[in-house]
Order: structure tokens, then C-alpha cells, then sequence
């Protein structure tokens, strides 16, 4: 068997790469392997700048609440794998594997690593979908969330925030149920892909002095709706402003630290507007807000027609491509130098 050697994360803006032997497979068990990965570059930038609240506390899963923890609670972020999604070729199958065999093209939702052993209910099939699509489905996922948990109507007006993957595939998602879309980034790339994708005005925050003011003049009164991406409370302040009376904001951006530079007192609380948390990711077995509640599976069949049928577009939103040598310094770009990128590949 082969050794596997994968991306750790071994502390804040701490890497290396580790090897470990592969056991022969178990009767339930795949071996595939990678040839491309992707990294989920908001949630993971907090893992490794030490910013995400699981680096100082713990989530009760029964619960469901955050809480202070006498142990290490850093121990449960490091070491950790990096990367989210990650498509191969299968090269062995146990012998009670029944969907799969060998040469088939399958995707999973895992990590950086040159080889896998994983079970049949952690993958897919390509089946139509291109490697690059099947790295898009992730972030579609937390899109196709955030728009429907903010419930966005036909000919709604619409206010897009942080043009990163799921922004810009939020943008698309919006004109697909019929709105008028307004994008908002400070990067030009970015904003060239919101134009691309369908986004009907496209506004560089960093250019206005007040982006919610522009916009409530823009649309005499303000948006029906918008869909926070960015994870910045900047950016969620800005979507407060911009939003009419009982408008709503769904935030799917991940945040971190004190919202210090939000103020529940003055719009959200006189517009009586309504704030939403978007998350229909499997790990938390959350749902999106429907008519009938769709999980995270759910939203993935729903992302893979789309994208098939043509009416989800990614071009341009992948890049850059490093090898899987340069996949710490793929981290650090990440990191050190956004504006340059959206969502960056690995090959092997």
C-alpha cells in the first residue's frame, strides 16, 4: 500500500506535512487516489490565524451552546487537516464496497492529502460533473442556504456582501429565483465576476463613505433583503443600514471576536429588521429554512442539477492552481494576499 502524506495545521500560521502508512482496506473501505482539493478559505483562515471561538471555548452539541472549558480547548482545532474537498480516482475497493469500483471518478468532502481511505457514504460520483464543478459544491451549499434562508422572492431587490466562492455563487443563485441584484466588494476581479455572473449594480464599499446610506438612495428606501458572505461585522453593519423596514439579513459569513462594530440599536431594532444565521451543513445538522426543511444532502442534489443543466456558472471562480509540493504556500496566499484570489486549487 502506499503512503499517504497530508496538510496539517499543527498551530496558528503553523504547516507541515505528514506521512502516514496506509492499512490494508477493511471490507467497507475505498482507497482513492487525489488528483484535485480545494480549501474553504473563510472558516479555515480562522483555524489559522487562532481567531475562531472554537480556539478559546467549546460547543455543547446537545446543548447547542458555546462554553468556557478547563481543558485545552485548542487541542480540538490542532493539529487539524487543511483543505475541504477533494476529488480523486478510485484505486481499490473492499469487498462489500457495492457503488463503486475501481477507476470510477469520485469526489468527498476531504482534506488535502495525495491519497484517502474513505467509505461509501463519504463519496460521490462525478456522473456528469466536472472535477472543478464538484469543487464548487461547497461553497453552492452555503449560496443556495443563504438564499433560501432569506427567503428571497421574484423581483425582490437584493444586497450581496463579500464577493468571495459563495458570494459570487450567492449572486447567481439570487437572479436564478428572480431578484434585482446588488454586489458589493473592493476587489476588482471580484467585482468583474459579480458583473459576470448576473449582479445587476456592482458598488466598491471602499469607494462610498456609507454603504448602506448609497444604497437605501439607490433603491428609494432600501433592499428587501440581503445576504451577508463576507464573515466581517463591517460588512453585516453595512447590510443593516441598507435594508428597508421588516427587511431581512441572512448571514452565512463565518465571524469571530465582538461584533464592536455593529449597533443593534439604531436600524435593526427601528426598522424591525429580522437577522438570520445560515449554516445547512451536515456536520451541524442544520436545515435550510423551506417549506419543507432541506439538509445539507438535500442541497447538494439540488447544486449538481444546477450546475449540469448550466444554470450555476464557475467560471473564473477557481485559481490559483498549486501543486501539492507548494500547498503550504497555497495557505499563505490565502492568508497574506486575498485580493489575488477566490478559491484556490491544489493538484497532485
Amino acid at each position: 500500500m502506499p503512503k499517504r502524506k497530508s496538510l496539517i495545521l499543527t498551530a496558528p500560521k503553523t504547516m507541515c506535512f505528514q506521512e502516514d502508512e496506509i492499512e490494508e482496506l477493511k471490507p467497507k473501505e475505498i482507497l482513492f487516489r487525489s488528483f484535485l482539493s480545494a480549501f474553504k478559505h473563510g472558516t479555515e483562515m480562522r483555524a489559522y490565524y487562532g481567531s475562531s471561538p472554537f480556539h478559546q471555548r467549546s460547543f455543547d452539541i446537545d446543548l447547542r451552546v458555546f462554553q468556557d472549558n478547563p481543558n485545552n480547548v485548542a487541542s480540538v482545532l490542532y493539529p487539524s487537516a487543511l483543505g475541504n474537498m477533494t476529488v480523486g480516482i478510485v484505486e481499490q475497493v473492499g469487498s462489500e464496497v457495492k457503488n463503486f469500483e475501481v477507476g470510477d471518478r469520485v469526489f468527498g468532502w476531504l482534506p488535502v492529502a495525495d491519497w484517502h481511505v474513505t467509505t461509501e457514504e463519504q463519496l460521490y460520483l462525478l456522473n456528469g460533473l466536472t472535477p472543478e464543478q464538484a469543487l464548487c459544491i461547497d461553497p453552492a451549499n452555503f449560496s443556495i442556504g443563504g438564499v433560501l434562508d432569506g427567503d428571497i422572492r421574484f423581483r425582490e431587490k437584493v444586497l450581496v456582501t463579500g464577493m468571495g466562492a459563495i458570494g459570487l455563487l450567492a449572486v447567481q443563485y439570487c437572479k436564478l429565483h428572480g431578484a434585482t441584484v446588488y454586489a458589493s466588494s473592493s476587489f476588482p476581479k471580484r467585482r468583474e465576476l459579480a458583473r459576470k455572473y448576473g449582479a445587476d449594480v456592482v458598488l466598491n464599499w471602499k469607494e462610498i463613505p456609507d454603504l448602506g446610506l448609497e444604497i437605501k438612495r439607490l433603491t428609494n428606501g432600501g433592499v428587501d433583503a440581503a445576504i451577508e458572505c463576507s464573515g466581517r461585522y463591517s460588512q453585516l453593519q453595512f447590510a443593516i443600514r441598507a435594508t428597508r423596514q421588516c427587511g431581512r439579513i441572512s448571514c452565512v459569513g463565518f465571524y469571530s471576536g465582538g461584533a464592536t462594530e455593529i449597533n443593534l440599536g439604531e436600524e435593526f431594532f427601528h426598522n424591525r429588521l429580522t437577522l438570520l444565521a445560515s449554516l445547512p451543513d451536515s456536520y451541524w445538522n442544520n436545515p435550510a429554512r423551506s417549506e419543507t426543511p432541506l439538509y445539507a444532502k438535500d442541497l447538494y442534489q439540488l447544486i449538481m442539477e444546477d450546475m449540469k443543466a448550466g444554470r450555476l456558472n464557475i467560471d473564473g471562480l477557481l485559481g490559483p492552481v498549486y501543486p501539492f509540493s507548494e500547498a503550504m504556500q497555497a495557505v499563505e496566499k490565502i492568508a497574506n494576499n486575498s485580493v489575488d484570489v477566490i478559491k484556490v486549487v491544489i493538484s497532485y
